[in-house]
């Protein structure tokens, strides 16, 4: 058996939508402004992953308060308008689960032993990010219960 790895706790936040904007060929700014859209209409991110693509386009995945939903859904009219992005993806139901330190950065495969517990129970996350502090797991509210059940079977957190 694996000995589980300390950390400071487990953060959970449900009545989170995830949104994906997938494929676009943004120029500079342009990602700067969709945070903006969301900004100017006081939608606040619970969570940001951007990133380029294998053909160099580009990704942004983020999640919003599901009460911001309908707010959101106008944006996204924009967004698709202006960046003709290929796919528009928005789960309307998901859970945020993060696992956060102290002293990550110090403890090498963390990521990796997340993402093997949740696989080992048959759970697929909608996605993941990870930080010198943090790993923060996307994942369907049908899943919430088994993935704290994994996750606490690599990791020790207080109660």
């Amino acid at each position: 058996m694996i000995a589980k790895t300390s950390c400071g706790g487990l953060l959970e936040r449900d009545n989170v939508c995830l949104v994906r904007i997938l494929g676009t060929d943004w120029k500079p700014g342009q990602a700067e402004d969709i945070l903006q859209k969301f900004a100017a209409q006081d939608i606040s991110l619970s969570y940001l992953i951007i990133e380029h693509g294998v053909d160099e386009d580009h990704n942004m995945s983020l999640c919003v308060n599901r009460e911001d939903l309908d707010r959101s859904t106008v944006l996204l009219t924009e967004i698709r308008k202006a960046l003709g992005p290929s796919k528009v993806v928005s789960l309307d139901s998901v859970v945020i689960l993060t696992l956060y330190g102290p002293h990550f950065m110090e403890k090498p495969a963390l990521a990796s032993r997340a993402l093997t517990s949740l696989f080992q129970a048959g759970i697929k996350p909608h996605s993941l990010s990870s930080s010198i502090n943090s790993i923060s797991l996307v994942v369907s509210p049908m899943d919430h219960a088994g993935t704290v059940a994994s996750l606490s079977e690599m990791f020790d957190w207080p109660e």
